[in-house]
């Protein structure tokens, strides 16, 4: 019981962080968009930077949250070709029976070629299609090709008859994937209170339930940064748990983007709205440092920050083994890939934060050698299987460590080397209280476990330093 008890308190959650788009063919089709877009009543992204043909896609600012949206940022470097089989069927040919054995990016590409009346059609008829398509996409750059091949009319019937697929795929840009993936919420939402209100079994009514009050935390984090920065949803899955992603700040066109991987018990349903809290004041930290150490005379920098809840996050009875670590590290690398296909040859500098089992996930995607990053910070570290900092694939290897007195997952090996021992070759990271060398302001402690993201932490400014290329300026760093 001793042993259960100190796995608990070593890896447990952390306490509260304080389109006018062409409208498709038919009156019919007409009417379906607009149903759907008065369905989208609570969660809504202003119109302002939307392009002609997505701006009807979604309700007015006036209806609530905050958000951006942009068809304006740097595309990937792949061709702007769509990915099509040699050789096609005609449209009137290609009926959705036909596709029944499809996969991948050729179902993409022939589900195009129906347009919305055959996309809907065939995810009624086929919805485990779409499962296996998302649980296995195509890689990052054949979907940024064919997304980016498409035509404004074929975009918005993507958008308009699968959001599910248009907002979970990597390789298309955040602020258009936020698009769908709000219109996805807003439907599933109503789906499920309807299913509920037409009785069920217990059993399904408990599993719909679950489902529902997922989607209610995904609403507040949304939600969260009305009057503040804005915020994306890159990814929303209520199944099984759920996964979802909201970021602070536009990753397709910020100058710094930072990914913050969470640990034990942090599931959507229990915690995405304190995770993304955690990012927005990261994202305040990193902003007030890029006012007072850039040139003001130059184009202000931008930053995003990343409450990434990608994976599946352990709990009490799993978080003793890497499969978790593992399955999200893939999860981890798909997405970050997804992100530099976006961007291009405009390329943002890009940051992991993994804070307890999170930073072990990190480190199991960091050592692959088929991902990269140009700073990794762990704090509340359990434990490396690499040997050394070295093993990483940080660019000129800033990797940082943070160790808060009372935290009993630091130190513990828990997953293998010590990340925090002088011989494994991480920069320690100040998180014991200190002044800012620039501002001479006091920057508190941080205690235990829980504590590394505390506004106002000598922690916090140490890793908005560390995301925005200031690294050199830590306090308390180590070489």
């Amino acid at each position: 019981m001793a042993a259960v008890v100190a796995v608990s308190l070593a890896f447990g959650g952390m306490v509260d962080a304080g389109s006018g788009s062409r409208m498709l063919e038919s009156p019919a089709s007409m009417s379906v968009v607009a149903e759907n877009v008065a369905m989208q009543t609570v969660l809504t992204v202003p119109t302002r930077q939307l392009s002609g043909d997505l701006r009807s896609m979604v309700p007015t600012a006036a209806d609530g949250v905050r958000g951006t949206s942009s068809r304006g940022m740097s595309v990937g470097s792949s061709p702007v070709l769509p990915i099509v089989s040699p050789l096609v069927p005609s449209r009137a040919d290609l009926g959705t029976a036909a596709l029944g054995t499809t996969t991948g990016a050729r179902l993409l590409s022939e589900l195009t070629r129906l347009g919305m009346a055959g996309i809907s059609e065939f995810l009624s008829a086929y919805p485990s299609k779409i499962d296996a398509l998302l649980a296995s996409p195509p890689a990052a750059a054949t979907v940024s090709g064919w997304w980016r091949g498409l035509g404004n009319s074929d975009q918005t019937a993507w958008l308009s008859a699968a959001p599910r697929v248009v907002g979970n795929l990597e390789g298309i840009p955040v602020s258009e994937r936020s698009v769908a993936n709000l219109r996805y919420l807003s439907e599933t939402d109503a789906d499920i209170r309807q299913r509920l209100a037409s009785g069920h079994s217990r059993g399904e009514q408990t599993g719909l339930t679950q489902e529902l009050s997922i989607l209610r935390q995904v609403k507040l984090a949304v939600a969260e940064g009305a009057g503040h920065a804005a915020r994306y949803l890159m990814q929303l899955d209520p199944a099984d748990g759920g996964r979802a992603v909201v970021v602070i700040g536009n990753p397709d066109t910020a100058d710094f983007v930072t990914y913050l991987v969470p640990g034990m018990n942090y599931g959507v349903q229990e915690q995405l709205v304190n995770w993304s809290a955690t990012a927005e004041a990261l994202y305040a930290e990193q902003k007030r440092v890029l006012r007072e150490r850039s040139d003001p005379t130059l184009p202000a920098k931008q930053v995003a920050t990343i409450a990434w809840i990608g994976y599946e996050t352990p709990d009490l009875f799993s978080v003793g083994g890497l499969d978790r670590a593992e399955n999200g590290a893939d999860q981890l690398e798909r997405a970050i890939n997804g992100l530099r296909e976006v961007r291009g040859d405009d390329q943002p500098f890009l940051s992991i934060i993994g804070h307890s089992y999170g930073s072990v996930l990190s480190l199991v995607a960091l050592a692959r050698g088929t991902l990269s990053v140009d700073t990794f910070t762990m704090v509340g570290s359990p434990g490396s299987a690499s040997q050394s900092a070295s093993d990483l694939n940080v660019n000129g290897g800033e990797v940082f460590v943070g160790e808060a007195d009372w935290d009993p997952a630091v130190n513990s090996g828990f997953f293998g080397s010590d990340p925090g021992a002088s011989s494994y070759g991480a920069h320690r990271l100040g998180v014991s209280g200190n002044r800012d060398a620039l501002s001479g302001k006091w920057l508190k402690a941080s205690f235990g476990h829980n504590e590394y993201f505390t506004p106002g932490s000598e922690s916090l400014h140490n890793m908005a330093l560390i995301g925005t290329g200031y690294a050199k300026q830590v306090t308390g760093r180590s070489e």
